[in-house]
């Protein structure tokens, strides 16, 4: 059972690893390489080099005590490459080390390797290793140029009109060179104008090269990511890169938004207008780097130009998305010429030629739907999401009933499109048009369940609660795939419990573990943040406690709880009898990571005597209590030790903290 309850967490931990080992790994077959006498990929240095820079790799993994030793020694690392900048960027190990330190470099060194670069453009951008160090010199131009005073207030960015976040990612305390350390040290250090104004002109160059050089680098993998940087930053869009790193889905939700000169904007704009002139446009979306392409594109524009970005993704839509993928048999038919023997027996024949395609017709399959070009590939499925993702009201409008009425059922079931029918519920806003998308998905759902697509229904269910339409039927639905009827009293206590597990009924009688489902209790929170929740709100109350207990200590369940307590549609006798039932399991909670979060949610929203009944439950077992890293935080966190020695003075306490608060919030006012 405890195998089952931390498997996600196991899960993550290793995924870590993983990452921890590749890096040591390719650090460990480099130096075996050097044993052989291949000195990394690419251009051919000697041995004394690249003794230096595995050294170089060494020192960066151990990390750095502060910014001062990472720019000593990018200085020092750069200094080792002057008249030999392109002979060594264009070597697997040299470009790991030069574009992890590029950033922490001086104002002189950074404009030298503009200077030689940019003699060097073409050839560079196809580089399999130089590519990434000019990569990331845009970016790095692209910060300095900017500087902290340019970036956009979150609260004043484009962040949640189309679920696209601009907002920093937490600030990480670590001392390895990182995107995010490197990021504030460029936008924070002090250069100088002339500088500031070099680095503009570079981003902008590079992007004039590569957009007067369209023809040749669209599909070129290398130079194809250097269009995508630029691409962004003259937006004023900024996603950190990580040397040797894919970019991945948390770099591309925490984007931050810069204001830009003007001049960046005009030459962004230059780039679309081009590229939907070309005879190739239609076939973009079905090649992946052209694709990628197409798709950075609609995301700078959403940020600098949304009445482009209308214009471009009608185009996309119109031109490429609805192409209808030709079977064998269409493409392999001729056209013919006939003479006028032929004609006369043609004509003769053309009302049996009718009859027969028209009964042929009958004999098809009624569910036999005709899908567009663009659910046939996946480059261009993910070219649809991201245009769902930034498109306008409109254009939105536009893709759903375009290429979503009446197939979401079938799409929603297919591996390779039902994300596309997730990103659709996740960004659909027009009643009207979500109430349609419901009536063609909600008698689906106990399949979709069965079939693995969990993401749909919980997407579905958020688009309930988003929207504030169809809940209750949303609910019936979810009774009748998980065969937990209204109707029949002895299941229809189960729902929870099936919910959670997203199985049957007759499935999850018999799994009594402690897994919960990340889409099941996703659903289960939105659910108790309906308008009428108070069927779920019984169902969990009238579940065993110690079946709680097991569930809210799991990263998935104890979510759970912060949903129930903070429910403005669950009243307060229910938050009170829900508190009340995990009474007697209070410790249990408090001394592991995920039940603790439970006690301190509780805690927050209980009444005075219920807190008092939490501590001094915890203060019975406060050895316990105090042998788990958890409970130790949460006995200094309730004062236990206080009321231990006197609950009169560990109440006056809490009335002092409350006053405290309601001062503080008032502070203002009152000034």
């Amino acid at each position: 059972m405890e195998t089952e309850i931390n498997g996600s967490a196991m899960d993550n931990n290793k995924r870590r690893q993983k990452k921890k080992k590749k890096n040591s790994r390719f650090l460990r077959n480099a130096k075996g390489f050097a044993k052989q006498g291949i000195y990394g990929r690419g251009t051919h240095i000697d041995d004394d080099q690249y003794n230096y820079f595995i050294n170089i790799l060494d020192a960066m993994k151990t990390g750095f005590e502060d910014v001062e030793e990472k720019v000593n020694m990018a200085n020092n690392v750069f200094d080792q490459t002057n008249e030999q900048e392109i002979h060594l960027a264009s070597n697997q190990i040299v470009c790991k080390v030069l574009e992890s330190l590029i950033g922490f470099v001086d104002a002189e060194n950074l404009e030298r390797f503009f200077s030689v670069f940019a003699e060097n453009f073409r050839p560079i951008c196809s580089d399999r290793f130089a590519s990434h160090v000019l990569q990331k010199m845009v970016e790095i131009a692209f910060l300095r140029a900017l500087g902290k005073d340019k970036l956009k207030n979150p609260a004043d960015g484009d962040d949640d009109a189309n679920g696209i976040s601009y907002t920093p990612v937490a600030k990480r305390a670590k001392t390895e060179v990182t995107a995010i350390n490197e990021e504030l040290y460029n936008l924070e250090a002090d250069f100088n104008s002339e500088h500031r104004l070099r680095c503009s002109q570079f981003v902008e160059r590079v992007s004039k090269f590569l957009l007067n050089n369209l023809e040749d680098f669209v599909w070129d993998s290398c130079a194809n990511h250097i269009m995508r940087t630029s691409i962004l930053s003259l937006a004023g869009v900024h996603v950190a890169k990580v040397a040797f790193e894919k970019g991945g889905a948390d770099m591309a939700k925490n984007r931050k938004l810069y204001t830009v000169p003007d001049e960046w904007v005009d030459v962004l704009k230059e780039f679309p207008q081009r590229l939907e002139m070309w005879p190739q446009f239609p076939d973009f979306p079905y090649q992946e780097h052209s694709s990628a392409l197409i798709g950075i594109i609609c995301i700078a524009l959403r940020a600098t130009d949304k009445q482009l970005l209308k214009h471009f993704g009608k185009k996309i839509l119109m031109n490429a998305f609805l192409k209808v993928e030709q079977s064998e048999e269409e493409k392999k038919k001729k056209i013919e010429i006939l003479d006028d023997e032929d004609e006369k027996s043609a004509e003769n024949n053309s009302d049996t030629i009718a009859e027969e395609e028209a009964n042929e017709k009958r004999e098809e399959p009624i569910n036999k739907i005709q899908l567009p070009k663009v659910f046939e590939y996946q480059s261009a499925v993910i070219l649809l999401e991201t245009l769902l993702t930034v498109a306008g009201p409109k254009l939105f409008t536009q893709l759903y009933a375009m290429l979503f009425t009446g197939r979401l059922a079938l799409l929603a079931k297919e591996p390779l499109t039902n994300f596309a029918v997730q990103k659709l519920l996740q960004n659909i806003k027009e009643k009207d048009d979500f109430e349609n998308v419901f009536s063609e998905l909600v008698n689906d759902v106990e399949e979709l369940l069965k079939i693995g697509h969990t993401g749909v229904v919980e997407a579905l269910t958020a688009a309930c609660l988003r929207v504030g339409a169809k809940q209750a039927q949303c609910i019936v639905s979810l009774q009748t795939a998980l065969h937990t009827p209204a109707s029949d009293k002895v299941k229809v206590k189960c729902f929870f419990h099936c919910m959670i597990k997203l199985k049957p009924y007759e499935v999850a009688q018999a799994d009594n573990s402690g897994f919960v489902h990340l889409h099941g209790s996703l659903i289960v929170q939105h659910i108790l943040r309906f308008n009428k929740p108070i069927f779920l709100v019984n169902c969990i109350l009238e579940t065993p406690p110690e079946q709680l207990v097991s569930i809210f200590n799991t990263p998935n369940g104890s979510h759970i709880v912060d949903a129930f307590l903070q429910s403005k549609y669950i009243g307060e006798k229910s938050r009170e009898k829900f508190i009340r039932n995990l009474e007697g399991f209070y410790v249990d909670l408090a001394t592991t990571k995920f039940g603790s979060r439970v006690i301190e949610s509780c805690f927050a929203v209980a009444q005075e005597s219920q807190k008092s009944r939490i501590v001094k439950e915890l203060a019975d077992k406060v050895n316990m209590l105090k042998g788990s890293p958890f409970g130790r935080l949460l006995y200094n966190k309730f004062r236990v030790e206080t009321y231990r020695l006197s609950a009169t003075q560990w109440k006056a306490s809490l009335h002092a903290n409350k006053e405290h608060k309601v001062d503080k919030l008032f502070k203002d006012i009152i000034n």
